[in-house]
C-alpha cells in the first residue's frame, strides 16, 4: 500500500493560519517541545488534533537527506531499547521485525535509540511525528512508564512487554508465566523452590516472581528468603556469586530454582558444580528466556521461552496498521510463553495432569 499523495502537501503554515497561530507555535509542537517552551496544554492539544486532521506528515526523510527525488517516502519507526536488553533479545526483536518487512509493500526504516533503565524521559522532545512515524520502546520501567503515562505524544505509540490504558501494547502473560513454572516444579514433585532474579527488575519480572511464588504457596511449596537471590547484573559473574551466597548462608538447600535471566544460568551451574550439586538429580532447574546457548551446557536448561520474535512482529505489524488507517485508539495483544524441555528440568509427569 502506498502513502497517501495528499498527505506531503500539508504545510505546517496550513495548520497555523486553520488555528490562527504563528507557524513558529506550531513547529514547535510538531516537534515535541511544547512543554520546554511553555505553550499551554490547550494550545498543543488543538495543534495535535488539527494535524490528525489534516493528515499531516512532515517532510523527514528529505530533511535528513534520506530520500533521492521520485522515490517513495519510507515510514521511519524508532525502537526505544533499554540498555540492559542490548543482547539476543534485540536480535529477536529484529529477526520478527524483518519477517514483517520483508512480506510488507511499504517501505520501513526502523532507527534504534538504546536508553538507560529508568532514563526514558532523556528522550521527550525526540518522540514527535517531525522525526518519527511511530515508536516501539522495549524494556521500559515502572519509572519510564509513569513518565510516558504523564505524556501526550502525537504519533502512535507501542510497548514491549509493558501494559497501558493510554498506548497500544503487546505483552507476555508474565503472571501465568510465573505460575506455570511454580506448576511444572509441583507437578514434578519439589516441596522446596528458590528463585534467583537480578537488581534492575521491570515490571513483567516482578509480576512473573510474583505469579511464582502465589502458585508455590498454593501447591505446597516452600520458597524460603533465604534462598531468594537478587544478582546485581544479568552475566555469568552475577550468577556465580549469588549462588555462591546460597551456600554461605545455610546448609539446607531447595531441589528447584527458577532462574529469571538466562544470562545468568553459566554462572549457576559452575557454582552449583564446584558444591557438588548435581543438575538435575540434586537440584531441578528452569530458566526464563531461551537462546541457543542453553542448548550446549552441561546440563542442557530447561528455558520458559518467551515469544520475543512473535511480539516483534505483532508490534510492527500493529504500528504499521496504526499508521496507515490513522487510528488513534489503543490496541494490544497478550502472547503465552512455553517450556523448551531440556536436561535440567523434565516435562509434567503423565500422572500429574491435574496439576498441568
Amino acid at each position: 500500500m502506498n502513502i497517501k499523495k495528499e498527505t506531503a502537501t500539508v504545510q505546517i503554515r496550513q495548520i497555523a493560519e486553520r488555528l490562527q497561530l504563528s507557524p513558529g507555535t506550531v513547529s514547535i509542537v510538531l516537534n515535541g517541545r511544547g512543554d520546554s517552551m511553555r505553550i499551554s496544554k490547550a494550545t498543543q492539544q488543538r495543534v495535535q488534533a488539527m494535524a490528525k486532521e489534516m493528515n499531516y506528515q512532515p517532510n523527514m526523510n528529505a530533511r535528513r537527506l534520506r530520500q533521492a527525488a521520485g522515490e517513495k517516502a519510507s515510514y521511519i519507526i524508532a525502537v526505544y531499547w533499554c540498555n540492559d536488553f542490548l543482547d539476543e533479545l534485540l536480535g529477536k526483536f529484529f529477526q520478527g521485525a524483518y519477517l514483517v518487512t520483508k512480506n510488507s509493500k511499504l517501505n520501513v526504516e526502523i532507527v534504534v535509540q538504546p536508553y538507560e533503565f529508568n532514563e526514558l524521559k532523556k528522550f521527550r522532545e525526540n518522540m514527535n511525528c517531525n522525526r518519527y512515524n511511530g515508536v516501539i520502546i522495549g524494556g521500559a520501567s515502572e519509572d519510564d512508564l509513569s513518565f510516558m503515562e504523564a505524556m501526550d505524544f502525537n504519533i502512535p505509540i507501542i510497548l514491549m512487554n509493558r501494559q497501558s490504558n493510554k498506548f497500544s501494547w503487546v505483552s507476555i502473560s508474565d503472571y501465568e508465566s510465573g505460575r506455570k513454572c511454580a506448576k511444572l516444579f509441583a507437578a514434578r514433585g519439589h516441596k522446596k523452590a528458590g528463585i534467583l532474579n537480578k537488581k534492575n527488575k521491570g515490571r513483567g519480572s516482578r509480576l512473573r516472581e510474583l505469579g511464582f511464588t502465589e502458585a508455590c504457596e498454593e501447591f505446597g511449596i516452600e520458597v524460603g528468603t533465604e534462598w531468594t537471590g537478587v544478582a546485581e547484573k544479568r552475566n555469568f559473574e552475577s550468577g556465580y556469586q549469588e549462588i555462591k551466597k546460597f551456600f554461605m548462608a545455610q546448609k539446607d538447600m531447595p531441589t528447584a530454582l527458577f532462574v529469571m535471566d538466562n544470562g545468568l544460568i553459566g554462572g549457576v551451574l559452575m557454582a552449583l558444580k564446584e558444591n557438588n550439586i548435581h543438575v538435575p538429580e540434586d537440584m531441578e532447574i528452569i530458566v526464563s528466556g531461551d537462546d541457543e546457548a542453553l542448548e550446549y551446557t552441561t546440563p542442557t536448561v530447561t528455558s520458559l521461552r518467551m515469544p520475543m520474535l512473535d511480539m516483534a512482529k505483532s508490534a510492527l505489524e500493529m504500528m504499521l496498521t496504526m499508521i496507515e488507517n490513522n487510528i488513534s485508539i489503543p490496541m494490544n495483544r497478550i502472547l503465552v510463553p512455553d517450556f523448551i524441555i531440556r536436561q535440567s528440568c523434565g516435562d509434567f509427569p503423565e500422572l500429574e495432569d491435574s496439576v498441568k
